[in-house]
C-alpha cells in the first residue's frame, strides 16, 4: 500500500516561551510576518533561523511541544530542535506574537521510517509561467516526475537525507484556460530480486495551478519601486490647540490633525510657523500637504517653504498658494534638495475671523532612482500599449514580472483593458461656482475609476503625461457604521510609476481639478490600475455602457457601487441598488439627473449659462437620516427603498432628494437670510414634487387637521390673520411657531403665480429663464457685504418687485416681511433678525419708485388647488347656505395639550373660491381656511371657538371679492 504523509497539526499550549525586541519603527497599528510558515528537519538535532519582521517593540514565542525549542533575538527567530528516536514524522507548532498579532509556524521532523516532507505543497502560477521553488527533506533518496511544461532549473539537487531546494520553471501559457499538473517525488527503492515481494515506495506531491488567460491576474508588485518616503522625527509649532499638537500631522493618520489655537483674535496670530525634522541630512524630491478631510477651517493659503541641512540655519524655497482646497496639495523641487529640516511659514489660512492652520499630515519623498523603464517595451509612461514590433521573446527577456505579466496578457489580447485603463478629463475646482453662484459647492468625484483596493495593499498605478498638472487619487470608504464616510484618503500621482500604500479600503477617484472654470491646456490624463479589484461603475453618458446597467452591476465585487449620470452621482449600496432599482439603473440616473437639471434650470444657471461643471453628489451614510453639506448629500441607507426605486423617486420619494439637492443651490444670503435655511431650500422640492413630477403638492395636500387642513390655511392663520411678522409667528397649542412649511407658502406662491399662471417659468420660456431665474441671478450678483439679515429680507421685497415689473408691497405686507422683528433667530446657529419701521419705510419708498402696478388679483390666497382660476379670474358662484356645529378637539398631547371648544363649518356646492375668511363681531380674523386638501364640492374647518352672532364668514374670489356666505 502507498503511504502518504499528511501534515496537519493540532495546537496546544506547552510552557517554551521566549522574549525578543524588535528594532523596527513603531506605527499606530501593529503588524507581524514571519519568513516561513513551515519549517522541516531530519532526525538529528539541529536549529534553524527564521525571519521575523514587526513594528512592535517586544515580541514572544512559544512551542507546544517539549522537543521543539523556539528563541527570540531582535529580528530573528531561533527555532532548534532534539534528536528524535521516533518512529513516525513528528511536528510542533511555534505560535509568534506581537501585540494583538499572532502567526504560527508548522515544525515537523523525521523519525526513522521513511517519509518525504515537502515545505509547500501548493502553487498557483500566472500565465508568464515562473520559477516556483520548495524544500524536500527526507531520508531517501527521491526521483522527480515533472509535467511537460514544468522544466528543472540547474544545480536544484542535493544529496539525499537532508532538506534540499528544489526549483523548476513553469512555462508561459497559451491557454484561455487554467491549466493543473503535480511534481511527483518518490522513493527510490533499491533493485531486489524480481522474485522478492517489492515494498510500495513513499511519495510526496506538489500541486500546480497556472492561470489561463481569460482569467486575469495581476502580479504582486514586489519588483516594482515606489518612491522613498522620508520619517519626520520631531516638528515645532509656533501656535497648536492643546490636543492637536504638530505631532498629529505626521503621525501616519489622515484622520488626526495638527491645528493652530482656536483663538485667532490678536493681531499678531499670524504667521504661523511649523518645523518638520528628519533624522539626518536627506535627499528630497517633493513633499505633500494633505489638509483636513472634514472642515475647512485651517487649510493654508499663502505660504512660504524653508529648508535647512543643518536644522538651524534656513533658506526659503518657494512661496506656495494652496489656496485653501480641500485636496492634496504637491510641491515638487527643481532639483533635489539635501535637508535635515523643512519650515512652512503659514501667512494665512481658511476659517472664521483672520483663519487657522490646520494639516492632517505632512509627508516628504525622495524619488527611487531603480525601476522599470516603460520604454522597453510600451508605448508611454502608462504602459497601456505595447510599441510596435514587439515579440514574445521581447517579453520573455523582461527582468520585472509585473510588467512581464501585463505585457504578456496584451500580446495575447486578453489584457482586461476595461476599467484598468481609462483616460480623465479635468473638472474646475468645485469651490470655483460655489463662490460665484453663493451655493454649496458640488462633487469632488466626477472621475470614478470602476477600481476598489483593500487596506494594505500596495496599488501600482501607471500613470501618463500629466500635461503639467498635479493629479492625485482619493480612497473613499463608505463603509463607516453610525457615520457617514465620505471623504477618504487622497494619495498624489506622479507621471509613470506609482506604487501607493493603501490605508483604508475604498472605492478609488482621480482627482484631476482645475484652478479655472476654463482650461484648455488641461488635456485628458491617462491613467492605468496596474493592480487593484474591478468593481466598475454604470455611466449612463458613456456610449460603452450603454444597455449593460444590469451586466456590470452583477459584475460589482464591492459593498458600494458608483452611477453615474449628466448632473448628478450616486454612491448607493450594490445590494440595495440590485434590489430597488433592479433592472432600472438608467431610469434612477436619468430621474436623479432629471431633478439636479430643473433645479439648476430654475435657478437660471441655464438662461445665464452658468450651468454647474460638478455633479451633484449623493451618498448613502448610517447617520442621521438625509442632510446637504459642502461636496455631497447624505442618505442613511433606511431611505433606500425609496430612493433607490425609480418607481417611488417620481412619485412619493422625490421630496427628500430635492429638499438636500435644493438646500446645496441655496443662493445666500441673497434667497437664504437667517431663518430661512430649512425653508427657501423648499421652493425646489415643491418645484420638482409638482413641476417636474406631476405629484400633489405637499403644503397643498399634508392634512393639518380639522382647523387648518392643509399648510396654506395653517400659514394664512398664523401669519396673514394675526399680522405677524414672517420669521416669528404662532398656530393653535403650544410649541407650534414658524412652521418652516407654512414660511414657505409665501415663495411657492410667487412661482405658482408668475410661473404657472403667467408662464414665466423656465419650462415655458423659450430662453429657460422666468421670474425665479431672474430673482437667482439677481442674488448672485449683488454684493450683501455689510448688509443684516433684516436689511436682506428687504432687499428681497425690492427684487421681486423689480423684476416681476409688479408692486408686490401688499403680497409682503400681508406675508409679515414688512412687519417690524428684533429676533434672535436659532438657525443651524443664533442669528439676529431685525426689520424697523424705518426700514420698512424706506423700502416702500424704493419699491413705489419703481413705478410698477399691483396684482389686480389676491395673490396672498393662491395656492397649488387655485392657480388654474388665476389665469381666467371667474367670478364667485354661490352655493348652499353654511352650517355650524360644536365641535371639543385638542390640540397636541401631553404637557402641550391644548383643548379648545370650537365649531365645525360647513360649506357646500360654492365654487371659484380661493378661500373662507372668518371673523369675529370686531372684524378681527378668527381664521382664514381653504376647507380641503383636494379640491371638493364641499369645503369644512374647525374654528377654535363657538359661533357667535354677529361673526362673518366670507369667500374670496381670485381679485379679492369678498362674498358673505349665510351661516344656518
Amino acid at each position: 500500500m502507498k503511504k502518504y504523509i499528511l501534515l496537519f497539526f493540532l495546537l496546544s499550549l506547552l510552557p517554551c516561551l521566549s522574549t525578543a525586541c524588535s528594532d523596527d519603527d513603531g506605527s499606530s497599528t501593529p503588524n507581524l510576518t514571519v519568513g516561513k510558515e513551515t519549517v522541516d528537519f531530519n532526525s538529528e538535532s539541529g536549529s534553524q533561523n527564521v525571519a521575523v519582521t514587526t513594528n512592535v517593540d517586544i515580541w514572544t514565542v512559544k512551542s507546544d511541544k517539549n522537543w521543539c525549542h523556539p528563541s527570540a533575538d531582535g529580528k530573528a527567530l531561533k527555532i532548534s530542535v532534539d534528536e528524535s528516536d521516533e518512529r513516525y514524522v513528528r511536528k510542533a507548532t511555534v505560535t509568534v506574537i506581537a501585540a494583538d498579532q499572532t502567526k504560527t509556524i508548522t515544525v515537523r521532523q523525521l523519525g526513522y521510517e521513511a517519509a518525504i516532507l515537502v515545505d509547500q505543497p501548493s502553487f498557483e502560477v500566472g500565465v508568464i509561467g515562473g520559477e516556483i521553488q520548495f524544500d524536500v527533506t527526507t531520508n531517501v533518496e527521491v526521483a522527480i516526475t515533472l509535467p511537460e511544461w514544468i522544466t528543472e532549473k540547474p544545480a536544484s539537487r542535493a544529496p539525499a537525507t537532508v532538506t534540499t531546494p528544489h526549483r523548476y520553471m513553469v512555462k508561459a501559457t497559451g491557454l484561455d484556460s487554467q491549466r493543473h499538473g503535480n511534481i511527483e517525488i518518490t522513493e527510490v527503492l533499491p533493485t531486489i530480486d524480481p522474485d522478492t515481494e517489492q515494498a510500495e515506495p513513499v511519495s510526496a506531491f506538489v500541486f500546480v495551478t497556472q492561470k489561463g488567460l481569460n482569467e486575469f491576474a495581476e502580479g504582486n508588485g514586489e519588483d516594482v519601486k515606489g518612491d522613498i518616503k522620508i520619517k519626520i522625527v520631531s516638528g515645532t509649532a509656533s501656535s497648536f490647540q492643546p490636543g492637536s499638537n504638530i505631532e498629529k500631522s505626521f503621525d501616519g493618520d489622515y484622520s488626526t490633525l495638527y491645528h493652530s489655537s482656536w483663538s485667532n483674535g490678536a493681531s499678531n496670530y499670524f504667521p504661523i510657523t511649523l518645523t518638520y525634522n528628519f533624522e539626518t541630512v536627506t535627499d528630497v524630491d517633493y513633499l505633500i500637504y494633505h489638509p483636513r478631510n472634514n472642515g475647512n477651517n485651517g487649510r493654508f493659503k499663502d505660504t512660504e517653504i524653508q529648508y535647512s541641512a543643518d536644522g538651524h540655519t534656513f533658506t526659503k524655497l518657494i512661496d506656495k498658494d494652496f489656496q485653501g482646497s480641500a485636496t492634496a496639495g504637491k510641491v515638487t523641487f527643481d532639483q533635489t534638495i539635501q535637508a535635515k529640516s523643512f519650515r512652512f511659514i503659514v501667512k494665512s489660512g481658511s476659517g472664521d475671523g483672520q483663519g487657522f492652520a490646520s494639516c492632517a499630515e505632512m509627508e516628504f519623498y525622495a524619488k527611487n532612482p531603480v525601476n522599470f523603464d516603460y520604454s522597453t517595451l510600451f508605448t508611454d509612461a502608462s504602459c497601456s500599449e505595447l510599441k510596435t514590433g514587439i515579440t514574445e521573446d521581447d517579453i520573455a527577456k523582461c527582468e520585472y514580472p509585473f510588467f512581464k505579466n501585463i505585457a504578456y496578457y496584451m500580446i495575447k489580447g486578453k489584457y482586461p483593458r476595461e476599467f484598468r485603463i481609462s483616460e480623465f478629463k479635468a473638472y474646475p475646482n468645485p469651490d470655483i461656482q460655489s463662490e460665484t453662484h453663493k451655493t454649496n459647492p458640488y462633487s469632488q468625484l466626477d472621475n470614478p475609476t470602476g477600481i476598489s483596493v483593500k487596506a494594505g495593499e500596495n496599488l501600482i498605478v501607471l500613470v501618463g503625461d500629466t500635461h503639467g498638472y498635479d493629479i492625485g487619487l482619493r480612497v473613499q470608504n463608505l463603509d463607516a457604521p453610525e457615520n457617514d464616510g465620505f471623504g477618504g484618503v487622497t494619495y498624489l500621482l506622479n507621471q509613470g510609476i506609482n506604487k501607493l500604500t493603501i490605508s483604508e479600503q475604498g472605492l478609488v477617484y482621480v482627482m484631476y481639478v482645475t484652478k479655472t472654470l476654463d482650461d484648455p491646456s488641461a488635456a485628458p490624463i491617462k491613467i492605468h490600475f496596474a493592480s487593484g479589484k474591478v468593481n466598475g461603475y454604470f455611466d449612463s453618458q458613456n456610449p460603452e455602457h450603454n444597455g449593460r446597467w444590469s451586466e456590470l452591476l452583477n459584475k460589482a465585487t464591492n459593498r458600494y457601487f458608483d452611477v453615474l449620470g449628466k448632473y448628478a452621482h450616486l454612491t448607493f449600496e450594490t445590494s440595495d441598488l440590485r434590489t430597488y432599482a433592479g433592472s432600472k439603473g438608467k431610469e434612477l440616473i436619468d430621474l436623479y439627473d432629471k431633478i439636479v437639471y430643473s433645479e439648476q434650470q430654475l435657478l437660471g444657471l441655464e438662461k445665464y449659462d452658468k450651468m454647474f461643471r460638478n455633479r451633484m453628489y449623493l451618498n448613502v451614510m448610517y447617520h442621521s437620516y438625509m442632510y446637504a453639506t459642502a461636496y455631497h448629500t447624505g442618505y442613511n441607507r433606511t431611505t433606500m427603498n425609496e430612493i433607490c426605486n425609480p418607481e417611488k423617486l417620481k412619485t412619493s420619494a422625490c421630496w427628500g432628494p430635492a429638499h438636500e439637492i435644493g438646500h446645496c443651490n441655496q443662493t445666500r444670503p441673497g434667497v437664504l437670510w437667517g431663518g430661512n435655511t430649512e425653508v427657501t431650500n423648499n421652493i425646489m422640492s415643491e418645484y420638482i414634487q409638482t413641476t417636474i413630477f406631476g405629484q400633489p403638492s405637499r403644503i397643498q395636500v399634508e392634512d393639518m387637521g380639522i382647523t387648518y387642513r392643509n399648510r396654506y390655511s395653517k400659514a394664512w392663520s398664523g401669519i396673514i390673520a394675526t399680522g405677524s411678522p414672517h420669521a416669528d409667528f404662532q398656530n393653535l397649542g403650544k410649541n407650534n411657531a414658524n412652521d418652516v412649511f407654512c414660511k414657505l407658502v409665501p415663495f411657492w406662491q410667487l412661482e405658482l403665480y408668475f410661473g404657472k399662471v403667467l408662464g414665466r417659468t423656465p419650462l415655458q420660456q423659450a430662453d429657460k429663464g422666468g421670474f425665479y431665474p431672474e430673482v437667482y441671478e439677481y442674488a448672485r450678483n449683488k454684493d450683501y457685504t455689510g448688509m443684516t439679515h433684516g436689511e436682506i429680507q428687504l432687499d428681497f421685497v425690492y427684487a421681486c418687485s423689480k423684476i416681476s415689473g409688479m408692486n408686490l408691497l401688499d403680497f409682503f405686507t400681508k406675508w409679515g416681511f414688512l412687519t417690524p422683528v428684533d429676533k434672535e433667530l436659532d438657525d443651524y446657529g443664533k442669528k439676529q433678525l431685525t426689520v424697523t419701521q424705518d426700514m420698512i419705510d424706506a423700502l416702500k419708498q424704493k419699491v413705489n419708485a419703481l413705478g410698477g402696478t399691483r396684482p389686480d388679483v389676491a395673490l396672498e390666497y393662491i395656492s397649488d388647488n387655485t392657480y388654474e382660476l388665476y389665469k381666467t379670474k371667474p367670478a364667485i358662484i354661490k352655493g348652499e347656505n353654511a352650517t355650524h356645529a360644536p365641535k371639543t378637539f385638542t390640540v397636541g398631547s401631553g404637557d402641550n395639550a391644548v383643548t379648545y371648544n370650537g365649531e365645525t363649518i360647513t360649506i357646500k356646492n360654492w365654487t371659484n373660491v380661493v378661500t373662507y375668511e372668518v371673523k369675529d363681531e370686531t372684524g378681527k380674523f378668527i381664521l382664514i381656511c381653504s376647507g380641503e386638501n383636494a379640491p371638493s364640492s364641499v369645503d369644512t374647518f374647525t374654528i377654535p371657538v363657538r359661533w357667535k352672532d354677529g361673526f362673518r364668514l366670507s369667500a374670496v374670489s381670485v381679485t379679492g371679492e369678498r362674498i358673505e356666505i349665510p351661516m344656518n
